[in-house]
């Protein structure tokens, strides 16, 4: 059973029948917003990463979650599984440091012991002006992401000795939440959409067709892959599969994206990036040289390597 159709169980099945399952935070009394990751050693990462990369992989996860829909990251509870207790006094400093970078507070957790590492952060959150679903995408939206994709892949290959590319082999741990837009997305009117890329583009953004019970379609002319050149790979599908990204995928209202994209620009000098429509219908397809072809969704997978539990 792999993560979204895990997911779907749960919805389907769960005994309080919670409507929230399934975005990446659950509201609870119109307010509070709270979401949970998990990451752990030879899944999410090596025994061989460094320790600071996996404490900010693991802020950087959660925080992203509470900002795809358009929150503020509050506090934290933290949970850790060692295999050697010795960690903790080298996992201080760096706790204390992702806190002050995410301005979030240490509220509690809890420590064991393990046969190999484990880090469990949830996150409590308080909702801006308004709360943004994966479920609101409507025909004729813009999509936009919040910035380039495909290094992490290409990142995450190098450290698995799969390429030779020049590129930091830890770049995919230290990439970061886009909280400040995620705040500014939430207080402004006409963003439909959104969610946090962390599965990759192709499953995140059909994630919303599916909740929005609509088509995306991807403009090949709208993209610029220039900057993936340097690797020699197949840039659109290292652009489209790329996971753990943390970048936003977001829909907006037609008559609004121009004005919301230079806004951003001008508030936040961050360059929001155009990069298809939403359409009736379902799926997600490129749409390249006049024609449309639907695109396949399988994208970064946790769990084990044959996708199951």
């Amino acid at each position: 059973m792999k993560e979204f159709e895990f997911i779907s169980y749960l919805e389907k099945s769960i005994i309080n029948k919670n409507k929230y399952i399934g975005d990446d935070a659950a509201l609870i009394y119109n307010r509070l917003l709270v979401s949970k990751d998990i990451i752990s050693e030879n899944i999410h990462f090596l025994p061989s990463t460094p320790l600071k990369y996996v404490i900010h992989k693991l802020f950087t996860c959660n925080i992203s979650d509470i900002a795809s829909m358009g929150a503020v990251s509050k506090y934290v509870l933290l949970g850790l599984a060692l295999k050697d207790k010795s960690y903790l006094k080298n996992i201080i400093p760096l706790i204390e440091e992702e806190c002050n970078f995410y301005n979030v507070e240490l509220a509690g957790g809890d420590t064991a012991s393990s046969e190999r590492n484990f880090f469990s952060l949830t996150v409590l959150g308080e909702k801006g002006r308004n709360i943004i679903y994966r479920s609101g995408a409507e025909k004729g939206d813009i999509i936009f992401i919040s910035r380039p994709l495909g290094r992490c892949r290409i990142s995450l290959e190098k450290e698995l000795n799969q390429n030779s590319c020049n590129i930091d082999k830890y770049y995919h741990y230290s990439v970061n939440a886009e909280d400040k837009l995620g705040i500014y997305l939430g207080s402004i009117d006409g963003i439909t959409s959104m969610t946090d890329i962390s599965d990759g583009l192709g499953v995140d953004l059909n994630n919303i067709a599916l909740s929005s019970n609509k088509k995306a379609v991807i403009e090949y002319n709208r993209l610029d892959l220039s900057y993936l050149d340097e690797y020699g790979i197949d840039n659109f599908d290292y652009f489209i599969s790329s996971g753990e990204e943390f970048a936003l995928v977001f829909t907006v209202k037609n008559y609004l994206a121009s004005k919301i994209q230079k806004d951003i620009l001008d508030y936040l000098n961050i360059n929001i990036i155009p990069v298809g429509r939403i359409e009736d219908g379902s799926g997600i397809y490129l749409e390249k040289d006049g024609y449309l072809q639907k695109i396949d969704v399988a994208g970064y997978e946790h769990f084990n390597k044959n996708g199951s539990i």
